[in-house]
């Protein structure tokens, strides 16, 4: 059975990679989450096969930078779709569905979508619900036929996230697959009222609005494509930016009011939680600067250092433990909705910069500790002063790579195309 989905394949950002920002994530949600194994890595970067590619969408939500982005806004015509039905009980089917207006579940409505269900995001599914309002049944009852089945893991991950957000939000985690409670046996199929997803019906007013010449109210954020060239300057190879998908999750939660904001577990949510070893941590900065999405702030003023984290923008990548080079970062197992809905921004560590004994550039006074050393001296990169803040980079690349045995010992070979000796140098 071939399938091939509505619209062409996305694009891919590379320059949004985690792998292409730092060699040590070793991410690969896009190539495990593919149904057809349509992505591959080569090296460390992405690589999309249009020919293998079935358009579902899957890989655009996998990705927590957004490096993978539809063409074709499918999603929000689906949305729009059914928030112009009434808020009751309403199924959504795959464009795959061989019966899509033939049911045996307690629906008044039909939504088909022109890509596979697990395309959905998190914030997809918070929408579609109304908030816990609308009692939304997702029929992965041909997930067991489909070519791309596979995907019906994702899909159940995505639900599961849904429903832990709006239980801690206090709201109804009104979510059904038809794969945990099909309809029972004596539930006789019948003819409901079907809607296509990609074709949401209009009101005089909205389409009038549309024709409407639209004003530019600012220039657009600029896209991050393929910025980690050689040679580039640090600021250049590693650009920060909140993902546009994570914007539109904090908006779609900031509009559920939530009456109950208790902790949440990570594993089943796309958030993430930072927790520093004071203890260890020599005000380096590497897991600020690595962050992607700017959660991690590292601040400096004059033998004063503070790193502190944002919590509503984390992204739970984990570049940030394998970044540091005194392996003082790990991700706790909860998270507070509080301060995800607030965007409240929490220290983490704090203390007194000192020279380091060694090179002399600043590093963290520990306790107890009289000739202090900064990591790239105490991990052996030699006394760098002449390119400290570059060589500070190296030396963490160099450690991890000699503890992965990914790197030649002797000639402190590191296999990352975007920070290797002879840029820095």
């Amino acid at each position: 059975m071939e399938l091939l989905f509505a619209g062409d394949s996305p694009t891919l950002y590379l320059g949004r990679c985690l792998n292409r920002r730092h060699a040590g994530a070793q991410c690969t949600r896009c190539v495990e989450g593919c149904p057809v194994q349509a992505i591959a890595l080569f090296g460390v970067t992405p690589h999309l096969s249009d020919d293998v590619c079935v358009r579902c969408g899957v890989c655009t939500t996998i990705c927590p930078t957004d490096s993978f982005v539809a063409v074709t806004d499918y999603e929000k015509a689906l949305r729009a779709t059914v928030a112009n039905l009434p808020i009751a009980p309403t199924a959504l089917v795959c464009s795959a569905h061989p019966t899509p207006d033939m049911t045996a579940a307690a629906v008044s409505a039909v939504v088909q979508h022109r890509r596979c269900l697990a395309a959905l995001s998190v914030a997809d599914l918070l929408e579609l619900s109304a908030g816990g309002r609308r009692p939304l049944w997702l029929d992965d009852s041909p997930c067991a036929a489909c070519p791309i089945g596979a995907a019906q893991v994702t899909l159940a991950r995505k639900v599961d996230s849904v429903r832990t957000l709006l239980q801690r939000s206090g709201l109804s985690p009104t979510l059904l697959l038809h794969s945990e409670r099909p309809p029972t046996a004596d539930a006789r199929m019948r003819r409901v009222p079907l809607y296509d997803g990609a074709q949401p019906a209009i009101s005089r007013r909205a389409l009038l609005t549309r024709l409407r010449p639209q004003q530019v109210a600012g220039q657009e954020e600029p896209v991050i494509d393929d910025l980690l060239q050689r040679g580039a300057l640090v600021s250049a190879r590693l650009p920060q930016q909140t993902p546009a998908s994570r914007r539109r999750l904090l908006t779609v939660l900031a509009a559920l009011r939530a009456t109950d904001t208790g902790e949440l577990a990570t594993a089943h949510t796309p958030f993430g939680a930072v927790q520093v070893d004071a203890a260890l941590c020599s005000g380096c900065g590497l897991c600020a600067r690595f962050c992607p999405t700017d959660a991690l702030h590292f601040t400096q003023s004059d033998d004063r250092f503070a790193l502190s984290f944002q919590p509503a923008v984390c992204i739970n990548c984990t570049v940030c433990v394998v970044a540091c080079p005194e392996d003082a970062v790990r991700l706790s197992d909860t998270v507070s909705l509080a301060t995800i809905l607030t965007d409240e921004v929490t220290p983490l560590v704090m203390g007194e910069l000192v020279p380091c004994a060694g090179c002399g550039a600043l590093t963290a006074r520990h306790a107890g500790d009289p000739a202090p050393r900064c990591h790239v001296c105490r991990h052996g990169a030699g006394v760098v002063t002449a390119l400290r803040d570059d060589a500070g980079l190296m030396a963490d690349l160099l450690a991890r790579a000699a503890r992965t045995a990914e790197a030649d010992l002797i000639g402190h070979r590191v296999e990352n195309d975007y920070y290797d000796l002879g840029d820095m140098i």
